[in-house]
This record gives C-alpha cells, structure tokens and sequence, in this order.
C-alpha cells in the first residue's frame, strides 16, 4: 500500500513539473518569437542556442537534474538566451538620421530602408545631382533630404550641420551613420603618400569631422553614432594596407568614443561588413581608382611593379568582386539595429562567418594570423611585380 501511494506522488510530482516546465517553454517560445517579428527574423548563433534551449533544454533539466533544481535550471537558462538575443526596437517617433556617403552601397540602400520606416533621413551625398541622389528622390518620401556632402570639405559640413539643426529642432539629431569611405588596391610600396593621405582623409578624418559637427545634436537627443568600419579594421591582407590602417584607426575612435559618450547617455556601435558587391566594386570604379593609382606612380615605383602586374592585379579584383554578394540587407539589419535596438551592440560583425573569425582571429598566434589573411587575398600569388619576376632563384 505505501508502494502504491509512494508511486501515485511520484507520478503526481512529474506529472506537476511537466506542467510547469511546458509553461516556461512556452513563454519563452512565444517571447523569443515576438523577438524575431520585430528585428526582422535571421537565422545565426543566437537562433540556435534559443533552439537548443527549447528542445534539448527541457528533457535534459527533467530528467538529469530533476525536481525544483531542473526547473530553475531551465529557467535560468531561458532567460540568458532571452537576454542575448537582439533587443526590440524603439518606436520611430520624429526621430531623424544622418548618413553620409549615400550615393551608393550600405549608405544608398540603408536611406531607402529607414525612410521607409518612417524617419527623417538627411542623406549625404558626394553628387548631389548625380544619379545615386536622384533614384533616392524618386523613391524616396518628402521626409528627405539631399545634402551636398563631402567629408573633407569643412564648408559642406558646415552647410549641412547647419541645416540638419534647423529642421530638427529642440529634439536634435538621433542618429549619425558615418558610412563614406574609399577604398584601393595598392601594396604599401607602390602607395603614393598622397593616395594614403586621401584615404585616411575620407575613411578616419572624415568621421571625426563630421562627428564633431553634429555631436551637440546627438547629445541634445541622447541618441547614436554608428561608424560604418571593415573586416579588414582588425584583419589586415596583402594589398590594401591604407584602407586596413585608415580603419584599424577608426575602431580605436569608436572604442574611445563609445566609452566616452556614455555619461551623455550616446550610444556609440561599429558595423564590421565582409566584402559585399557595392558601387566601388563596380567595373568603371574599379578603372578610375586604377589609373589615378597609376598617374600618381613616380617612373622608378613603375619599374619596379609593371603595368603588366598593375593591371593583373585589377582585372581579377573584378573578377573576384563579380562573387561579392549583391543582398546588402545583413548590413542593413546590422546598421537599423545599432540606430533603433533598445540595447545596441557595440560592434555588428557582418557577413557570412564574420562573427566567428572576429572572435578566433586575436587569439592565434601571428603565423597562423598571417596564414588566414593570405587566404583572403584579392590578387593570387602567382601575378608578381617586374623586378621580382625578372630575379633568378637560388
């Protein structure tokens, strides 16, 4: 008899924490999926673990740990993977954004996404006729604003955070994109000091100055800064050596930056993209940034390299860029949740693997570091400048 109503308690017992535990199972489905609905659902690492949790979570709770200890357990565990999940976004209010280098790529499609949602974007163009300005007036709503916006230019940046502060008024300036850039291939010894100092001029300078001039905005609105960097700010490969050190530079100003505004109540995120089709890869881009490379050569850098290697060198680029991805919403995602979650991330790695070759990355050794980079080499090894391939070996 006591046998007999040991096992009725015993099956009441489970009976009690199944019950339980398919309440907390379902809570937490249902909050992971409201999660999902409103940043755009995508399937990455966080996704799994919330899976893992939801069908290997409660058996394992259940059954190996059992009784209150499981279930706490479980429950603990839901609401860490609730909490690494993205966060729901802010409502869009006036809200008003600025981006710069808008006429085309991240800058161009990122416009049209948050105009769209409802926000009043002040998109800054290097042309502001040219045709990436005029397909944004065209598609876009009248809550729009094209500005003539060069990076370098202190009186367009003055112009524009001129007006910027005339439109918005009382409530500032909720978000910066600092997304213009340039980017070239040139090894460092055939780099003229000009060309470097362009590049550093546009992709580091330009984000501070520009920063600087609607910095008052963002803090009257307590709002955000999103700099637009690379994979190639914290890896660098063969070839793009000013690109790689204009934005190893612009992850140390953020870093500092992000730490910074926090008494301002500004939030400050870096968006990491991998290589991904945009207008600089584009095959007229590709020649003009060829032959400006090339006029800028003195005659005994040219000897040393070739045109030959030169223009190799290009027309695989091209070639390779042809695999690049044409879908920029990743990035996009990425940029609208630095400027909208309710609990940005400080850095946005994007792009197929991003996220895990940033985390492994700094922790091998430097030999095996340089191995990846040469693995992700635009130009083979076997294109070699003149006065290398002219040398016997021994």
């Amino acid at each position: 008899m006591e046998i007999d109503i040991q096992n009725e308690l015993n099956r009441d017992g489970i009976v009690f924490y199944s019950v339980l535990y398919s309440s907390v199972t379902v809570i937490f489905a249902f909050a992971v999926l409201s999660k999902f609905l409103t940043n755009e659902f995508r399937f990455g690492f966080r996704s799994f673990l919330s899976l893992v949790t939801l069908f290997l979570g409660e058996p394992l709770c259940q059954f190996l740990v059992e009784g209150p200890s499981g279930l706490v357990v479980f429950s603990l565990g839901c609401l860490i993977i609730y909490y690494i999940l993205p966060a729901s976004h802010l409502p869009i209010k006036n809200r008003s954004v600025l981006i710069t280098g808008c006429d085309s790529g991240f800058g161009h499609a990122l416009t049209i996404k948050l105009d769209s949602l409802g926000i009043q974007v002040f998109a800054g163009c290097l042309e502001d006729r040219g045709p990436g300005a005029l397909e944004l007036k065209n598609r876009c709503s009248d809550r729009l604003h094209i500005l003539k916006l060069d990076v370098t230019n202190s009186k367009d940046i003055a112009e524009a955070s001129n007006y910027i502060k005339s439109r918005v008024g009382e409530e500032g300036l909720w978000g910066l994109v600092n997304n213009a850039g340039v980017w070239c291939f040139a090894e460092l010894g055939m780099t003229s000091e000009t060309i470097v100092q362009k590049v550093m001029d546009v992709n580091l300078f330009g984000a501070v100055r520009m920063t600087r001039a609607v910095l008052p905005l963002i803090k009257q609105a307590q709002g955000r800064i999103v700099n637009v960097s690379s994979l190639l700010g914290r890896i660098s490969v063969e070839g793009c050596g000013a690109y790689s050190m204009s934005k190893h530079a612009l992850v140390a100003f953020t870093n500092t930056l992000r730490m910074e505004m926090k008494k301002w109540g500004v939030c400050v995120s870096l968006v990491e993209p991998t290589g991904y089709f945009t207008g600089v890869m584009q095959e007229h881009s590709l020649q003009r940034k060829k032959e400006e490379l090339w006029s800028a050569l003195d005659e005994e850098t040219r000897q040393i390299y070739g045109k030959e290697y030169f223009d190799s060198a290009y027309a695989h680029i091209l070639t390779h860029a042809q695999s690049y991805p044409r879908d920029l919403s990743p990035v996009i995602r990425c940029l609208r949740s630095a400027l909208l979650s309710k609990r940005p991330r400080e850095r946005f790695p994007c792009g197929g693997g991003a996220e895990i070759l940033m985390c492994v990355y700094p922790l091998l050794p430097v030999w095996m570091a340089d191995c990846v980079s040469s693995s992700i080499n635009l130009v083979p090894k076997q294109l070699r400048p003149q006065a290398l391939s002219g040398m016997t070996t021994r």
